[in-house]
Order: structure tokens, then sequence, then C-alpha cells
């Protein structure tokens, strides 16, 4: 399989997983607020083991959601898997799943950083919210994922 950035792992049932919450949402203009907002539910829910910053982890649900929309060219209203997992590990993984195999200018898109007086945008905002992103294609499409360590475990 093709890959880049850190490891995609595509099937997220594995024994060092805590627990998985997977939606599906339009392809419309309220996809990444739904993924924004799913993501504050879902770790608010286990507040007592995420230890990564809800908000960082929900901006950076939103900004994956909005970037697949915006490039996976399919109809308003064909659905986009978001799925999140809790590793035991303590780490955040949210991936977006898309029909379009392919990323176009991906290292590119890692590079990128805004200019004095550009507006921050996609996933430079993700990565700067401490994401660690990847992509991979899979069987239907690709899967785009970020990464989010905790900031402190407890003692």
């Amino acid at each position: 399989m093709e890959q880049r950035g850190v490891s995609v792992i595509p099937d997220l049932m594995r024994e060092e997983t805590r627990w998985i919450w997977k939606e599906e949402f339009p392809a419309n203009r309220h996809s990444a607020g739904n993924a924004l907002r799913y993501t504050r539910l879902y770790l608010h829910a286990d507040f007592e083991h995420v230890f990564v910053d809800i908000e960082d982890a929900s901006a950076i649900a939103g900004v994956l959601m909005a970037n697949a929309v915006r490039h996976a060219r399919v109809p308003e209203y064909a659905q986009i898997a978001v799925e999140w997992a809790l590793l035991k590990s303590g780490d955040v993984v949210i991936q977006v799943r898309d029909r379009r195999r392919d990323f176009p200018d991906f290292d590119e898109a890692m590079k990128w950083e805004p200019a004095e007086g550009d507006r921050p945008r996609g996933l430079w905002i993700a990565r700067q919210r401490g994401a660690e992103i990847a992509y991979a294609p899979v069987d239907d499409g690709k899967v785009v994922q970020a990464v989010i360590k905790p900031r402190a475990l407890p003692a």
C-alpha cells in the first residue's frame, strides 16, 4: 500500500485501541462543522482517558473533513466517513475516508506555511494544532489520518 507521512492505520480494530467511533456525513457545507462537533462529543464522553486538547482535536477533524469535501469531487449527497479512535497509548486517531484514491501535491501541502499576510489554511492548521498527518489509498478511495499525541499522561 502506498502511504505518506506517519503510519496509517486502515483497520483500527486492534488490541491497542481503547474505543472507536464512526460516523458518515453528507459532503456538504455542514460536514466540517459536524466533524468538529462530533469530535468534541466523543472526546468529552471519555474525558477520563482523553489527554489531548479536545478543542485542537475538534479543529483538526473539521480541517480533515473540509479538505475531503473540497477535494473528493463527490456530489453533496455522497457520504464521507470519519473514524475516531483512542489508542491505549493515549494517542487520538482521526481518519477521514473519501472516494478519491490520490492526494495530489500532498508533499507540497505538508510543507506549505502562510507567508506574511496569508491566511492560515487546511493541513497547516491541523499540523499547528498537533496533528501528524498521513494518507494512504484503500480499496474504495483513501484515508487521510491525523494522529494527536497526548499532552501528558497521568502518573
